[in-house]
């Protein structure tokens, strides 16, 4: 459908909010993750931080993966724009100045709520599994 009625650029429409907004996701989420795992590890304690160390990590996770979340919505926000209103924006430029126009820099918050209480808890889980 994408290729009948826009052709090849139809295929690459999003792919610098994408690039930049996930990048900024893995870079929060894996720089984050060591420093609230310390953090919450000195927080509780010699004894609590040692015996429930699976509760730290997981509090890190959580932590680091929330920072990342917030950092990728305002991207994914003007990406889903870019890819489904035609004519919105012609990339991330021109797309994330237009969308700050029109909803204010807070308005990603509103159109990604679902997509914050979907990767929250999935990823941070996940980050935890396989870096624990």
């Amino acid at each position: 459908m994408i290729w009948a009625e826009q052709g090849v650029k139809g295929l690459y429409k999003g792919w610098g909010p994408t690039v930049i907004g996930y990048s900024l996701q893995g870079a929060c989420k894996f720089g984050l993750y060591e420093f609230f795992k310390k953090f919450y590890s000195d927080l509780a304690g010699e004894p609590f931080g040692t015996d429930y160390k699976t509760l730290v990590y997981l509090a890190g996770a959580a932590s680091a993966e929330f920072v990342a979340d917030i950092a990728l919505c305002p991207f994914e926000a003007v990406k889903v724009r870019v890819q489904t209103k035609p004519g919105y924006a012609k990339g991330l430029t021109d797309g994330m100045s237009k969308f700050i126009a029109a909803e204010g820099f807070g308005g990603w918050v509103t159109n990604n709520t679902l997509l914050l209480h979907s990767l929250l808890p999935s990823s941070s889980l996940q980050f935890f599994f396989l870096c624990s």
